[in-house]
């Protein structure tokens, strides 16, 4: 279920946002202790990475509206408010949601609307973005559910619409202990080599870590996205400037003809 909120939000519970990590979200869900210094392996951007500043830019001559899927505490989303955007901004967390609306000038909400939804819950049936921003949500996602999820994005933006999605690496330092398994699993020709059922199973130090984590590198990316109808356009990987632990993959893609 989907809700839409007015500029004033009711407080929520601590939050849990997309960008707020796997791991809490892990320990939320099993209630068992993770050690303190796994909670670091997702944060909320504290400032635009490369790719949320393409978006943003993007969007200051757009004609239609823009959407932050999983949007946290809306960096990406008052970046491009500030450059005379509209946009709306979706994550599951009351709470991210009330701390980006206290961050935003009054005179700027005429042009921004909030909606709480898990992405999986996510639809607009008749809407038509510009363009979409979805920055490290995938991870969150199995194969099925991430295939279903690009599905969406097309539709939303097509015909003339742009996606702005960047995605964890498993290439990433942080990830260095999966790199042998990831490795057959590329020579066996999966199709899914970074979907990790179990994060505890793979990685034992992740104790209490039940659920999994989807790591996608450029090339399955880009499959997908191919698959999905999408033409790419613009690819890069990079560290994070604030977790050098993390590599993301950037990508800019638009609707196919």
């Amino acid at each position: 279920m989907t809700h839409i909120w007015p500029v004033q939000l009711e407080r929520g519970r601590a939050p849990t946002s997309y960008g707020a990590g796997v791991v809490q979200r892990h320990l939320e869900v099993t209630q068992s202790a993770i050690p303190a210094e796994a909670l670091a392996i997702e944060r909320m951007s504290p400032t635009l990475d490369p790719l949320s500043l393409k978006f943003a830019i993007h969007l200051r001559s757009a004609r239609l509206e823009g959407l932050d899927v999983g949007c946290g505490e809306g960096v990406a989303t008052i970046a491009a408010l500030a450059r005379g955007a509209r946009v709306v901004a979706v994550d599951p967390d009351s709470s991210a949601l009330s701390r980006l609306l206290a961050h935003v000038p009054s005179e700027q909400y005429r042009r921004l609307k909030v909606r709480e939804a898990l992405l999986q819950d996510l639809d607009f049936k008749f809407a038509r973005f510009s363009a979409v921003h979805a920055s490290r949500v995938l991870h969150l996602l199995a194969p099925d559910d991430l295939q279903h999820t690009l599905g969406k994005f097309f539709r939303w933006l097509y015909p003339n619409g742009k996606l702005f999605i960047s995605v964890f690496n498993p290439l990433g330092p942080f990830w260095r202990d999966l790199r042998v398994e990831y490795s057959r699993r590329m020579m066996l020709g999966e199709p899914w080599p970074g979907y990790i059922e179990s994060l505890s199973a793979a990685m034992p130090e992740l104790r209490g870590a039940t659920t999994g984590v989807h790591l996608l590198d450029e090339s399955v990316l880009s499959r997908e996205l191919k698959t999905a109808g999408f033409v790419v356009e613009d690819s890069s990987s990079y560290l994070l400037p604030w977790d050098t632990e993390q590599l993301c993959t950037g990508v800019v893609a638009r609707c196919g003809s």
